[in-house]
């Protein structure tokens, strides 16, 4: 009876590793989703990573633009009390920059990683997204807004497991 129980225990374990191969037989190392053929689910998630990410910087990037005057306000009282103060205007349009290069590198490495089966320019889009996370981080704690420095953590480490997916 014991023996019993063990093979049923043990059957879905077995049968999805003989289904896994016969896949693997079938498509080698290549999945495709809705028709579109990735190298594997790696690719697959640096896509859909630089694709969040994307979306949060061009949104902040854009915003930057378009509300230059409130951010600059915003920036000043944040930064009142520390040195940082001095160089607000240079800093917020330095972050501008990075932010929207940073977005449309992203933007490009996915439409990059669809035509040519390399995901090159995302993980330059993801390293460029994480030096302006760690500026962002750096002033945040010089203006003692630890809680904001915080909330730029998730989006650092999803960077760097994008980054470390690569090879």
């Amino acid at each position: 009876m014991k023996k019993y129980i063990f093979f049923i225990f043990l059957f879905p374990f077995i049968s999805s590793i003989l289904f896994a191969q016969s896949v693997l037989d079938q498509y080698g190392d290549r999945i495709e989703l809705l028709g579109v053929p990735f190298k594997g689910p790696m690719e697959l998630c640096q896509i859909l990573i630089a694709i969040f990410i994307f979306i949060a910087f061009i949104q902040s990037g854009l915003d930057k633009i378009i509300d230059r005057n409130g951010n600059l306000e915003f920036l000043k009282v944040h930064f009142s009390n520390s040195l940082l103060i001095k160089i607000i205007p240079l800093m917020l349009s330095v972050l501008t920059i990075l932010e929207l290069t940073g977005s449309f590198m992203l933007a490009y490495g996915v439409y990059y990683a669809f035509a040519m089966r390399s995901t090159i320019w995302i993980f330059y889009g993801f390293v460029v997204i994480g030096i302006t996370l760690i500026i962002l981080f750096a002033g945040q704690r010089i203006a003692k807004d630890y809680l904001g420095a915080a909330d730029l953590v998730p989006y650092f480490i999803l960077i760097m497991l994008g980054i470390m997916s690569m090879y």
